[in-house]
């Protein structure tokens, strides 16, 4: 089977596989597990079936009830993919987030570490108890909210922190080709952007506050059978 580091679809600009990454134990992330990206609303009928070969089997959308309301996912009834919604910030209104200054992404992500606990720990959940098959998790962009999730999901697995920010860093450069955003007539383009040092300084906070990727996922109540079965998954 082929693989896609950026799947060629249609219908999205920021959708990538999470396979391929050395870790620093000696092993690699599997292809066609991980799945990130952005909204899946103008997914082609030719994307939807480009998943299904790739083997898509579950989706987690990680967006607002507000979000999902004015944008919905394509496979919230499909009968062929599990769909779970679990809102990781549901203060991410589109109206709100006009609002927001510039480096509030500097302490949004931390932010959600400390204040969205639950919901990590829903999300992570779902993933590990999986049907068999490639997850696809996304949000608006496929940056903020998912990047977080790809953040720890990298962690777990012991991925270099350097690749954990070049994942996060190249969603920018995918943003700005996207149709949606570019045609966008409000002023969020300060919003897309995926700076290294908002990664580096949550990487920081996580290892200053917890140690690593692990003893924080275990801080906020996932049990080692769970991140064990995460890893199982997604480390070869």
């Amino acid at each position: 089977m082929i693989h896609y580091v950026r799947l060629p679809l249609e219908g999205t600009s920021n959708t990538r596989d999470l396979g391929g990454y050395a870790t620093k134990d000696g092993h690699s992330t599997k292809w066609h597990v991980f799945l990130r990206s952005d909204d899946l609303f103008d997914l082609t009928q030719k994307d939807k079936v480009f998943l299904e070969d790739y083997g898509l089997k579950t989706v987690i959308d990680l967006r607002s009830t507000t979000e999902q309301a004015l944008r919905p996912s394509p496979y919230e009834q499909d009968l062929k993919v599990d769909f779970y919604n679990v809102s990781l910030f549901e203060n991410a209104n589109p109206k709100v987030m006009v609002t927001l200054p510039l480096d509030i992404l500097k302490s949004m992500y931390i932010e959600m570490l400390l204040e969205h606990q639950e919901e990590i720990k829903a999300v992570l959940t779902l993933m590990a108890n999986a049907k068999e098959g490639l997850i696809l998790f996304n949000c608006a962009a496929g940056k903020d909210r998912t990047g977080v999730i790809a953040m720890l999901l990298l962690g777990l697995a012991k991925v270099p922190n350097r690749d954990i920010v070049s994942n996060y860093e190249v969603s920018f450069t995918n943003l700005k080709r996207s149709m949606f955003f570019s045609q966008r007539k409000d002023n969020i383009s300060h919003l897309m952007y995926s700076t290294n040092d908002y990664m580096e300084e949550t990487l920081r906070y996580l290892k200053a506050h917890y140690g690593n990727t692990e003893d924080y996922l275990i801080s906020i109540g996932l049990t080692k059978e769970i991140l064990q079965k995460l890893k199982d998954r997604f480390v070869i």
